[in-house]
């Protein structure tokens, strides 16, 4: 009889010992997901500025500054007051802190 007791807490200890690994598991995947999403938006934020920069340095280069000034600014106001808020948004979502 002991040794079906012991058998049966050696039992219990080990499914406690995978749910609290299955949890650890589960935090971790979180964080990483996370991260991936928050890196993907900051990425996508520089690239759209380094893509701007570009466009407008080559349109400025080929057409002259003053045609494409307008035309700058305004790409650049978009990029300032649509995307770096979804930015800063995302970041601080994911990185916020935890409840």
């Amino acid at each position: 009889m002991a040794d079906l007791d012991s058998a049966f807490a050696d039992v219990g200890q080990e499914v406690s010992e995978g749910e609290r690994a299955t949890r650890l598991y589960e935090q971790r995947r979180q964080a990483d997901d996370r991260s991936k999403i928050a890196k993907a938006i900051v990425y996508v934020f520089v690239w759209a500025v380094v893509g701007v920069l570009v466009i407008v340095v080559g349109a400025s280069f080929f057409l002259g500054w003053a045609k494409v000034k307008d035309s700058s600014e305004y790409a650049m106001a978009i990029l300032s007051s649509v995307l770096l808020p979804v930015v800063t948004l995302v970041i601080g979502y994911y990185f916020g802190k935890d409840k």
